[in-house]
């Protein structure tokens, strides 16, 4: 589980550092619209919104490196736009059965394997519980699964463009991930109109 510690400390570290720009511009749109704000609301907008950081820095913002040179002393800042194992897979399920049955078989259920499958859904997961929380006109199973095959479409269309793997069950993963997402956040919602029925008795 080292490489799922690793991912889930590199997306902290990114929300942390977004924080106070997150606090400041939403600040400044807050005052422009002079409109009464819900505390409740903030604080769920505000997750959402460094989550969605946290999870374009494991996406989409390509890998880079910063230091300095101990030989030269220089100062160095490189991007990486390539990577020579990056790979595209555009045939549905072929990772996914290579997962789940070739390295299972031979190695057994490493981490790799357990990033790859389960990582791919449950990180995408809070999309299809934050949205419909935040903005109910979007809570629809029918929305819900469009807003969840366009999001990871364009991730993965970034990706081959930036040294990462593309690949089409990474859609399928992430896309599956924010539906269940969903299906948590109704549950949520009829237990707490349940809870609110008992109350009023």
């Amino acid at each position: 589980m080292g490489l799922i510690h690793t991912y889930v400390i590199n997306m902290l570290a990114y929300m942390i550092v977004a924080l106070p720009f997150y606090l400041l511009v939403r600040r400044s749109i807050v005052k422009q619209r002079k409109r009464p704000v819900k505390k409740s609301h903030e604080i769920l907008l505000a997750l959402f919104s460094l989550y969605l950081v946290g999870l374009a820095s494991q996406t989409i913002i390509p890998r880079w490196t910063i230091g300095v040179d101990i030989s030269t002393g220089k100062f160095f800042f490189d991007v990486y736009l390539f990577n020579d194992i990056a790979s595209v897979n555009i045939v549905p399920f072929r990772t996914i059965t290579n997962y789940m049955w070739v390295n299972s078989y031979v190695d057994g259920w490493d981490s790799i394997s357990i990033v790859n499958l389960l990582g791919n859904i449950f990180v995408f997961s809070p999309i299809g519980f934050f949205i419909p929380l935040l903005w109910r006109r979007l809570d629809s199973y029918k929305s819900i699964s469009f807003i969840g095959l366009g999001v990871t479409c364009f991730i993965e269309s970034i990706q081959y463009f930036i040294g990462r793997s593309t690949d089409v069950d990474d859609v399928i993963l992430n896309t599956i991930g924010v539906v269940i997402g969903y299906g948590i956040f109704v549950v949520w919602k009829v237990f707490s109109a349940y809870e609110k029925t008992v109350d009023l008795e």
